[in-house]
């Protein structure tokens, strides 16, 4: 069967005729017993998601606590980019472990992402969101336990090598955190790869903070620039439109903002945006093909489309209602995948803003545990 497979890519190539590249979707099954990415299939001819599969992270997950005392029951690290792919890598986080993974990801095989080396320390307590800058080989590290800081590391053939010192965070927190509110959410590269922004939720009084640290010479710079929009409350995700000057964030008590960020990397509120039903909107996607920001809510099901020009909301994306809400989310082609507050990952056209499919996970794993969204292959934002 090999030998006949190798014949067909041969005579199809010999006339011309490329194969589509492989597509995987990841996300990360944080268990306290045994951490796992999970890969599945993503069909290049309508974006539809099969066959699931899992690698050990060689680490340990772990569940933050509510306000109540209780493990919560879905977005167990209060995070936005727990996973995350950039050509052939991915990297993840071990919370329970205190450790990041990272992984290469063969071309021809994307559902089996190989580990590079060991984990490595994460220099503090509960890591829950990584970013990755190609352009100086940096991947970086946000931790938000009871020792809260940023780690980042030169990423080698033979694994990850600490750059630097673990920068501290202005959180008072427990191991594992109580949230959301004054947990860390996110932490991401700008798109000129000359800054790295984490975002940090308020105390529910006061406001957020967004950190932005420079980039030089390789390095991340250990003094940050800190901005506390007051329009800002509990900032959750943030992806950037484009440019190093735009972005938006979601945040859970009224939907998101567009922020300006000028030279110096002080943040701004050019406008809020009130989201109509608003419950929980965390998560932020930005499609560069539609120059259009996407903002998604734990408790409801419909997707907020948001027109990066106008700063205005655009329309609506309804979500099957027996998915009951959005969590993480990447974009890959036209496509929007979404992690379901159901045991489900429901894929979107974007060009049409319908639902193209809903993957059922049940009895696949417990959906306590599933966390962060990433996209390998085809266009990815």
């Amino acid at each position: 069967m090999k030998n006949v497979l190798q014949f067909l890519s041969f005579t199809t190539l010999a006339a011309g005729v490329a194969l589509p590249a492989p597509r995987a979707l990841y996300f990360l099954e944080n268990n306290p017993a045994g951490a796992n990415i999970v890969s599945l299939k993503v069909s290049s001819k309508d974006g539809s998601l099969s066959d699931p599969a899992r690698v050990p992270t060689g680490g340990n997950g772990l569940v933050g606590v509510g306000n109540t005392g209780a493990a919560v029951a879905m977005d167990t690290l209060f995070s936005q980019d727990a996973v995350v792919v950039s050509g052939s890598h991915l990297f993840t986080v071990n919370p329970g472990a205190n450790t990041v993974s990272m992984f290469t990801i063969p071309n021809r095989d994307p559902w089996h992402p190989q580990l590079v080396g060991s984990p490595v320390s994460s220099g503090g307590d509960f890591p829950m969101s990584i970013a990755y800058s190609p352009r100086h080989q940096l991947a970086c590290v946000a931790n938000s336990g009871a020792k809260n800081n940023v780690q980042c590391y030169e990423v080698t053939d033979t694994g990850l090598r600490s750059s630097g010192d673990p920068m501290a965070l202005p959180l008072n927190q427990t191991t594992p955190p109580v949230g959301p509110p004054s947990t860390v959410s996110d932490i991401v590269f700008n798109p000129s790869q000359s800054a790295l922004f984490v975002t940090i939720k308020g105390d529910g009084t006061a406001p957020g903070y967004i950190y932005a640290y420079p980039v030089a010479h390789g390095k991340v710079l250990p003094t940050p620039r800190v901005s506390r929009p007051a329009a800002l409350g509990l900032n959750f995700g943030l992806s950037f439109l484009g440019s190093d000057s735009r972005a938006v964030i979601a945040d859970p008590g009224f939907g998101g903002a567009f922020l300006d960020i000028d030279c110096n990397m002080n943040a701004v509120v050019s406008k809020v945006v009130n989201v109509t039903g608003n419950a929980a909107n965390c998560w932020s996607q930005y499609s560069a093909d539609l120059h259009t920001a996407y903002l998604l809510d734990a408790a409801t099901t419909d997707i907020a489309v948001l027109d990066a020009a106008s700063m205005e909301i655009k329309s609506t994306i309804a979500g099957p209602a027996a998915t009951t809400g959005k969590f993480d989310a990447a974009i890959g082609d036209d496509y929007l995948y979404t992690l379901d507050a159901t045991d489900s990952v429901s894929v979107y056209s974007l060009k049409d803003s319908t639902a193209v499919q809903t993957f059922n996970l049940t009895g696949f794993g417990n959906r306590q545990f599933f966390q962060g969204m990433a996209f390998y292959g085809g266009r990815v934002y």
